[in-house]
């Protein structure tokens, strides 16, 4: 499956295991830690996906969404926010900021793998 995506979670757990799976799965996956790397690695790699955390360090996943939309090229990745965080006006928040989907941990393997199927 020819597809990079790029996953941004401040929990090593989270992001290590999610990246773990999906690369099992044969996609090309890179895993950083907070929402301005999430933002640097979109600019030099352009990845089809990009999942956020939204409660990171340094740039929460709302205002990476939003800076990575603003890149040129922004606009054509599917951006996933998926966080604990899923009250109304979280997913409002999200949808503000320019998502594509907003999805609340944990989040089915299944979920996922038709996220990322619909790109």
């Amino acid at each position: 499956m020819d597809c990079r995506i790029l996953i941004a979670d401040d929990n090593t757990d989270a992001g290590d295991t999610l990246g773990a799976f999906l690369e099992a799965l044969g996609f090309e996956v890179q895993v950083v830690r907070d929402g301005q790397a999430a933002v640097e690695c979109v600019a030099e790699r352009m990845p089809q996906i990009v999942i956020l955390d939204l409660g990171m360090p340094r740039l929460d996943g709302w205002r990476a969404c939003e800076r990575i939309r603003a890149l040129p090229g922004g606009g054509g990745a599917r951006i996933v926010a998926l966080s604990g965080w899923g009250a109304s006006d979280a997913r409002a928040k999200s949808k503000e900021a320019g998502f594509d989907e907003h999805r609340t941990k944990p989040a089915s393997t299944t979920e996922l793998f038709a996220l990322i199927r619909r790109r």
